[in-house]
């Protein structure tokens, strides 16, 4: 029977057509709050505890920008979507355990290779304090720039009021880059943030009263002042607590990729061999940071070590976008900068190219290989073997004095041969 008197009635139609969007809405939510709760028991419930999510863990920082804040408490980490753990700092803002005293230390600096992205035990620092058995400060803080690796040195020197043995540079391509936009970052109401907006326009340097001004909720929310505006607050907010929202986002970046993400790319770090001639004045300024370890290093009758780290591509060829370009050009670059110098370094590149599977392949697998998969930086594995090769190249080149080295070279070789 034909319901004539509501077909006529414009109220009836559209209220009917409310109660079926009303159900529509009421069944999308339910089955997005299954599929957000059923996720929440798989591997995808890491993508709550990516690194972007470290609010707090920064401070803002006059003259380097920013630095991982003193005694941060455990906030949760994961890399690749399979670890998960905790990051945290001490009284130093470091990502290690108290200093209690230790006259005997060595100092270990350097850029998100050397801070995070592999849980503490295993992180190379870890691993050189364990096989040494010698106290390491490991003060890597990622985001840092060569410049600002030597003034977190400085000052974790002053703070101690104990000289280190030796000073240990973990030296990454992207050092450059750092150095030349320095400092590119900084801390706002937590979060980490360009710099560009808070700085002195007549001096060009990090204004106190912009970095410390309070937000009220208003302009937390409401103003064009915050970092953040109201969409990416709440794309914020949301991207903690809602996996579904992570997934949307992951899969936006895939297809829709920004112009801001260019630089995930290892690539454009080694492609500076033909750089223009302004660049070359960056680079010259580049080379006198890195050089100034060494007057560091004399002025605390300390070692100096600088680690060169390669990107996956440097080992895995493979991996390289773009083909044809010198891999090795970088390392013989730096490294006949380094030995005119007089400083000691240790080339990673040809070492963890020899404990690589490089039989080309669509990933690599973090168990197996030397890198993660979805992440540029190094597997647990590839934390453990670096850790190996360095404390190696420190008893060999007697960089500090360590009881029983024999002993624990044969040590260190045996665990090597595990590798092959």
């Amino acid at each position: 029977m034909v319901d004539f008197a509501n077909q006529r009635n414009p109220r009836a139609r559209l209220s009917r057509w409310s109660i079926h969007a009303g159900v529509v809405l009421l069944s999308v939510m339910a089955v997005m709050v299954l599929l957000e709760t059923a996720l929440r028991f798989t591997s995808y419930r890491r993508l709550l505890t990516r690194d972007r999510h470290l609010r707090y863990y920064y401070q803002a920082d006059l003259e380097k920008g920013f630095d991982i804040a003193p005694n941060v408490s455990g906030k949760r980490m994961s890399v690749d979507n399979r670890v998960e753990f905790e990051v945290w700092s001490n009284e130093l803002g470091c990502f290690d355990e108290p200093y209690r005293g230790e006259p005997d230390y060595l100092l270990l600096v350097g850029d998100s290779f050397t801070h995070s992205y592999a849980p503490f035990p295993d992180k190379w620092g870890t691993q050189i304090e364990k096989l040494l058995h010698y106290r390491v400060l490991k003060c890597g803080v990622s985001g840092y720039g060569t410049k600002q690796e030597l003034l977190k040195a400085a000052e974790i020197i002053a703070r101690v009021r104990h000289q280190p043995r030796l000073i240990i540079v973990g030296y990454f391509w992207n050092d450059l880059s750092d150095d030349h936009c320095f400092p590119i970052l900084t801390v706002i109401d937590g979060f980490l943030v360009v710099s560009t907006r808070y700085k002195d326009p007549k001096t060009d340097k990090l204004s106190k009263d912009k970095l410390e001004k309070k937000y009220t909720t208003w302009e937390k929310w409401f103003s064009g002042d915050h970092p953040l505006s109201f969409g990416e607050m709440i794309r914020y907010y949301l991207d903690q607590h809602l996996i579904i929202m992570n997934l949307i986002n992951d899969a936006l970046v895939r297809f829709f990729p920004s112009e801001k993400n260019a630089g995930a790319n290892p690539n454009k770090f080694l492609a500076f061999q033909d750089a223009p001639p302004w660049a070359q004045e960056v680079w010259k300024r580049h080379l006198q940071n890195l050089a100034a370890f060494k007057d560091l290093a004399a002025a605390h009758q300390s070692r100096l070590l600088v680690v060169l780290i390669p990107t996956n591509t440097q080992v895995y060829p493979f991996l390289a976008a773009h083909q044809g370009i010198d891999l090795e050009r970088p390392n013989r670059i730096l490294g006949g900068f380094l030995t005119a110098q007089g400083i000691d370094y240790l080339d990673l590149l040809p070492l963890m190219r020899t404990y690589a599977d490089k039989t080309p392949r669509p990933t690599l697998n973090p168990d197996k290989d030397l890198y993660w998969r979805q992440n540029s930086h190094w597997s647990i594995r590839g934390e453990h073997l670096v850790g190996l090769l360095v404390s190696r190249h420190i008893l060999e080149r007697r960089l500090v004095q360590v009881p029983d080295t024999p002993e624990k070279l044969r040590y260190i070789e045996e665990k090597l041969r595990e590798f092959r």
